[in-house]
């Protein structure tokens, strides 16, 4: 190893040269300081400069043109090799000043207290990790100027941030989120507003407060959504959802009997309308009633999407709008054609049954495509005279709905079997009884029913016994059909100017409003609902949309700023450990010193927030008893 020096004025560089098994030299560099001392000049360290390839003159300069740049002085003749190791020098030493200086005011605002190690206790833990982030996309999102805007007080204000934090960290009921903002998180402690002795009946009449301003809460929130992300619309994507409740709800106008796509026939239903965008944002939402026909919605969203009022998205060019076949029907597929929107279904069974012959060497003949996720689709464009139709195949999908057949084939035996062990115990041996099982097992197996045929062999005695049940499967190939089609669907579009790969990335779009459901039905607790007026259940439904924004807004930066991909409930998992609380330790005066601090993240945790660029200011509180 060489040390060589490159003098200039009170500033040099120092580089400690290496040769490399292929004989390449480097040089790795450190910029050094001359000062005086007491003791005469001594040298000072400033910076690590790293690995330069450059030659003696060249660190000579380099040397100058840091000391003139750090002493505020800019060169008249530029040196464009040299700029950019110039630029990071003095970022680098700029930093460490100025992390030198914070770490100099902590010390000098250090107190110290000679205590008893063995006195030292710990209590009052809260949760302050998820609090600080979504406190950080509140402001982001600018929501108090929203609901300052919505004529919302101070004090209204920090509610509505309450029953909206509290569904997205610790979703549930009103009650639940109550029960969290005062035992279970510090958000009592970040509030401006003192809410320590609030009543339940505020938090409830927040979420009427929030309600009544929907609209106008709606068209800012898009504003400043659009101000925060900017992108232009291409997509709105629109679907509807139901979600039921625990109770009658007798006197309910909006709670109705429906379809329950969660399978809850047996409880009243309300449904929500939801408009996204490409990214998933929500757009506008609306709550039905629970037997709400589809279709007949498509219209009045689109109506309210473009009042004058609404005056916030893109006008240039209607975006497309993409939705389910039980939307898309004839009506609704005219009425977007007459007001010049461009369309994207998704088609169901029935219309992949017709192209049979076409799915059937689509691996041969269609384009293979490569997804985010890695997988391989098979697709294939069959045009038509006013639209165009993409027949895709999908492996993947194929095995999923394959094992979703198979599992549902082995509960609807397991079910009989139930049913024919209870016979042979005697357990139920009436005929009308045993019909009535079987009817609410067909009830639940439908198309997987159709292929086994259950025999009642009748009792010789009496004949309203049954003495065995007996099942055998029929040579229906209607479930053979099912998995014939598995993993083939097709997606029908009118705009025929777009590339095969184009419509493939808009149906897979689709996926976000998908995901926003699901968001609000899982991560955000909107299920079930146990209200009983219906101001109350749109309110609640109201409450999971807002919280549904930050949200996503969470989400769609994290995959902005990195390779992060998790989810919500992942995200929740690694701040929860993020914790606040209260350290007590005795003095050697007797004194008891009380130290309430927030606590040091996680590595997972300070990397969501390294990336989010999320500030956490440790609020401080000591006393002293």
């Amino acid at each position: 190893m060489i040390r060589v020096f490159f003098y200039s004025g009170i500033m040099y560089i120092v580089g400690r040269k290496t040769v490399s098994k292929t004989g390449k030299i480097y040089r790795y560099c450190k910029l050094i300081e001359i000062v005086m001392t007491d003791d005469g000049p001594r040298q000072r360290m400033l910076l690590h400069l790293g690995k330069l390839e450059l030659d003696k003159a060249q660190l000579k300069i380099l040397a100058k043109l840091i000391e003139r740049r750090l002493a505020g002085k800019y060169e008249t003749v530029s040196c464009p090799d040299l700029e950019p190791i110039v630029v990071a020098a003095v970022k680098k030493y700029n930093d460490k000043i100025a992390k030198e200086l914070k770490e100099k005011q902590e010390s000098e605002s250090a107190v110290y207290v000679e205590i008893d190690l063995n006195s030292t206790n710990q209590t009052d833990y809260r949760s302050i990790g998820c609090e600080i982030l979504c406190d950080f996309f509140w402001k982001k999102l600018d929501y108090d100027g929203i609901l300052k805007k919505c004529g919302l007080n101070s004090k209204e204000i920090d509610l509505a941030k309450v029953i909206i934090f509290g569904r997205l960290i610790s979703p549930g009921s009103e009650r639940h989120t109550i029960n969290w903002f005062f035992n279970q998180s510090s958000l009592l402690e970040i509030l401006p507003t003192d809410l320590s002795k609030t009543g339940m009946d505020a938090f409830y009449d927040i979420g009427d407060i929030l309600y009544a301003q929907k609209d106008k809460i709606e068209y800012l929130l898009r504003k400043n959504t659009k101000q925060l992300f900017p992108y232009y619309d291409t997509v709105y994507l629109y679907d509807l959802t139901n979600t039921y409740f625990e109770g009658r709800k007798l006197n309910s106008k909006l709670c109705k009997r429906g379809k329950s796509k969660e399978k809850r026939t047996d409880c009243p239903l309300v449904t929500l309308a939801l408009v996204v965008d490409q990214h998933g944002f929500p757009i506008i939402s609306k709550i039905y009633k629970g037997n709400q026909s589809e279709p007949l919605t498509l219209k009045e969203i689109l109506n309210k999407l473009y009042e004058p009022s609404n005056n916030v998205f893109d006008k240039i060019q209607k975006p497309s709008i993409a939705m389910d076949r039980g939307i898309a029907t004839k009506e609704n597929v005219s009425y977007l054609k007459e007001n010049n929107y461009s369309y994207f279904i998704i088609e169901r069974r029935e219309v992949s049954k017709l192209y049979k012959e076409e799915f059937s060497d689509i691996k041969e003949t269609g384009l293979a495509y490569k997804t985010k996720s890695n997988q391989t689709v098979y697709i294939k464009r069959i045009d038509m005279d006013n639209c165009s139709r993409i027949l895709v195949y999908s492996p993947m999908k194929e095995k999923k709905e394959s094992s979703m057949i198979g599992k549902k084939e082995n509960r609807y035996l397991e079910d009989v079997g139930k049913l024919i062990a209870s016979n042979k115990k005697g357990s139920i041996k009436d005929a009308k009884k045993i019909h009535q099982r079987i009817g609410r097992i067909k009830e639940r197996y439908g198309a997987i029913s159709s292929i086994y045929k259950i025999k009642l062999i009748k009792d010789k005695k009496k004949k309203h016994y049954v003495s065995e049940i007996q099942i055998e499967k029929t040579n229906k190939p209607k479930l053979l059909k099912r998995k014939d089609l598995a993993g083939c669907y097709v997606i029908e579009t009118d705009n025929k100017a777009c590339t095969t790969e184009e419509i493939w990335e808009f149906y897979m779009t689709l996926n976000e409003v998908e995901s926003a459901f699901r968001a609000l039905k899982s991560d955000l607790g909107t299920r079930p609902i146990y209200h009983q007026l219906d101001s109350r259940i749109e309110s609640h439904l109201f409450i999971s949309v807002l919280s549904y924004s930050i949200l996503k807004s969470i989400l769609f930066s994290l995959r902005e700023q990195g390779d992060y991909h998790a989810g919500w409930e992942t995200v929740r998992n690694i701040l929860s450990t993020h914790m606040r609380g209260t350290t007590i330790q005795k003095s050697k005066e007797g004194k008891m010193y009380h130290t309430r601090v927030n606590g040091t993240p996680e590595k997972e945790a300070k990397a969501i927030f390294d990336l989010l660029g999320v500030k956490m200011k440790k609020k401080r509180i000591i006393k002293i008893h």
